[in-house]
């Protein structure tokens, strides 16, 4: 069963990346990340449009092992396809596939949510296509190269488990991650680049007398904090991280 949460990108950015509010909503359009690097998970991809995609793209949704994250109102005719057509009656779902992830549940989370987004939306099983239905690009790469099939994919949807919204806490706290010292601004300047382009943060260099430190936005749990904190580990980041409240 995936969890589903929204992320939802500000409207004054929307405008930026979409062609408005004008999407017919006749497909479901399937792709993939391409994105391998460690920590290039649904969150990542969100918070990389929630904070302002440097790229004129877009899409609705991503999805990985974990949950599937809400960027953008169906309503809202995203840049993914490739192609005017595409672009205006699609509702764009990307797959991600994060080398620290699981694939396989990924596909498996993502058939969920294309059945839950079929029933919303009333669009049949015959119009869920891939990218390369409009573009013609190798997109999703893997289920195009046969790592899972297509028609085994639509069965996934068409057998698909419900989904289940994940509860937002009440809680005012939020957190923050800070790592350990690095001995010039040019090292700490790097991981924060890393941060904001593999990870979609929002992160800044703080000095520590002659040393210095890399602060993370706020997140809205500790969980999303611990989870943070494992993608900089894994990633080797750094090598010392804290949690701090907010």
């Amino acid at each position: 069963m995936v969890t589903i949460r929204q992320k939802l990108v500000s409207t004054l950015q929307a405008a930026k990346v979409t062609s408005g509010k004008n999407n017919a909503k006749k497909y479901i359009v399937i792709h993939e990340t391409d994105n391998t690097n460690a920590g290039a998970d649904a969150d990542a991809h969100a918070r990389l449009q929630f904070n302002g995609n440097i790229r004129a793209a877009s899409w609705h949704w991503q999805v990985d092992a974990n949950e599937a994250v809400q960027s953008f109102e169906h309503y809202w005719a995203c840049w993914a396809a490739g192609t005017l057509v595409g672009n205006d009656q699609g509702i764009h779902v990307e797959i991600c596939v994060n080398s620290d992830g699981n694939y396989n549940s990924a596909l498996k989370n993502a058939s969920s949510l294309v059945a839950k987004i079929m029933k919303d939306e009333n669009i049949p099983i015959r119009n869920v296509v891939q990218h390369n239905y409009f573009s013609g690009k190798n997109c999703p790469r893997n289920i195009r190269n046969g790592r899972v099939s297509w028609s085994q994919f639509l069965q996934m949807v068409a057998n698909a488990e419900p989904v289940q919204r994940r509860k937002t806490g009440t809680a005012s706290r939020k957190y923050r991650i800070l790592t350990g010292t690095f001995s010039n601004r040019k090292g700490a300047e790097s991981v924060v680049e890393v941060m904001k382009i593999r990870f979609g943060w929002i992160a800044y260099v703080v000095q520590d007398g002659d040393k210095f430190r890399v602060k993370t936005g706020t997140f809205a749990s500790e969980a999303d904090a611990q989870s943070a904190e494992n993608k900089i580990k894994v990633a080797k980041l750094a090598q010392v991280t804290y949690i701090l409240v907010a």
